[in-house]
């Protein structure tokens, strides 16, 4: 039997996680916490030895590397910046266009590059620009039309899905090791090939989180976003909390070593919730939805 809409008792149709997720989550927090200090932990004894050496004492410090502002780079700085305010308010696909040029080439050009090797702050809001926003950026301004959400599953997209999740968790935590900080004190900057795959895998990520419906059961791509968020948080909360010594050399930003992980560790914390959050709750709306037309059906 049917009853008008008008008449039915309103339901909270508010997707709420089954206990187990909670359960789950917080084990993966736990261990991806542990982990994750453990990884940046393990640089610390080389470098506190390194100022611990007799004979270090009354040293003088290096040189503060010298960077090139030049007017163009600060130019395109603000273009991007107004692009990117047009954007939010158009949600048009010229403004988003113009917006991942802009922070593209901010974040591979050779003065972002340079800084991102003394400065963890500058290095992850380069990382920031051409994992998470750009790619979205791109998705935003080329996708034309939206598949049917369903629950459908075709195999070779699933496995693109795990693919994209694997190697976006898997870049995030090798830039952290260590042993990847101790490589870059050789260089003069970061390679432009490390930018470029940055861009490449985070527009894999997203595509496989975003443009996949239909294709791909709606759980596993709120798994694929939870757990790369996730691994992203986790390497962020750790830098806030644990902030190791194996950058200290000059800071180019004229922060301390310890200001400026923390820095950067709340701005991987404050992007993961600005991005995740919303997105999460439009992956949840096709479910919110067909669960209001089967109780429709059965009143």
């Amino acid at each position: 039997m049917r009853v008008q809409a008008a008449d039915a008792t309103p339901v909270d149709h508010t997707p709420r996680p089954a206990p187990g997720v909670w359960i789950a989550a917080a084990a993966e927090i736990a261990v991806a916490l542990g982990v994750a200090t453990l990884m940046l932990k393990s640089g610390d004894t080389g470098s506190a030895a390194e100022h611990d050496m007799p004979g270090m004492t009354g040293m003088p410090p290096s040189p503060s590397p010298q960077f090139g502002w030049q007017p163009s780079l600060l130019i395109v700085a603000g273009c991007t910046a107004a692009v990117l305010i047009w954007w939010l308010a158009t949600r048009a696909r010229v403004p988003a266009i113009l917006a991942a040029a802009g922070l593209a080439f901010l974040g591979t050009s050779q003065t972002v590059r340079v800084m991102a090797l003394q400065s963890h702050l500058v290095a992850m809001a380069a990382l920031e620009a051409l994992l998470v926003a750009v790619p979205l950026l791109l998705i935003a301004a080329l996708r034309r039309v939206q598949p049917t959400a369903g629950s459908g599953r075709s195999r070779p997209w699933t496995a693109g899905v795990i693919i994209a999740v694997v190697l976006n968790s898997g870049l995030l935590m090798a830039l952290h090791l260590p042993a990847v900080h101790s490589h870059g004190a050789d260089l003069d900057m970061v390679p432009l090939r490390l930018a470029l795959l940055a861009v490449a895998i985070g527009l894999s990520y997203w595509a496989a989180i975003i443009v996949t419906a239909g294709r791909v059961p709606p759980a596993l791509r709120r798994g694929a976003l939870i757990l790369g968020q996730e691994v992203a948080a986790i390497l962020g909360l750790a830098a806030l909390l644990r902030p190791s010594r194996h950058l200290h050399h000059i800071n180019p930003l004229g922060l301390s070593p310890t200001m400026d992980q923390r820095l950067g560790g709340v701005l991987m914390l404050v992007t993961c919730a600005a991005v995740t959050l919303p997105l999460a709750k439009r992956l949840e709306q096709p479910k919110a939805a067909q669960q209001l037309r089967t109780e429709r059906n059965v009143h």
